[in-house]
């Protein structure tokens, strides 16, 4: 009987927890990157992507003479375009920009017209909270 039981119990949190995976896995760039921290120039702006299409998908925290700027997509008129699990697509200032996730840890920011390649790192949210722990830039 407690076999029976024991066995029970195991295919039931196996069974959970299969379907737990299934649930997490996300099917847009978006979706995939929502709620993480990316940052490049050493820590000296943080980026974090929302599973947001139609509001601020993207909002950055920079780092200045100790104040930080806070911009969003509205703030600084990109427009998103389209994204796929891995890639999204905005134009800003008169370009397209692609953002492509390289693994768990990098995503690649491209010009359509090539010539500019940033990357950005996965980062703890410590990094944010440094950034807001000073005031906002007035300039």
């Amino acid at each position: 009987m407690r076999i029976k039981k024991f066995i029970s119990i195991l295919i039931l949190f196996i069974i959970g927890c299969s379907t737990n995976e299934k649930s997490k896995e996300c099917t847009t760039f978006l979706e995939c990157l929502d709620g993480t921290y990316w940052t490049n120039n050493n820590n000296q702006s943080v980026w974090t992507f929302n599973d947001q299409v139609k509001g601020a998908y993207l909002e950055v925290f920079i780092r200045g003479d100790d104040c930080y700027k806070y911009e969003n997509n509205f703030i600084v008129d990109a427009q998103f375009k389209y994204q796929t699990k891995d890639n999204l697509s905005e134009e800003f200032n008169g370009s397209s920009w692609f953002y492509t996730i390289v693994n768990d840890s990098v995503i690649e920011k491209t010009k359509s017209t090539g010539g500019n390649t940033i990357f950005f790192y996965k980062t703890d949210k410590i990094y944010l909270d440094n950034i807001l722990d000073l005031d906002e830039c007035n300039y």
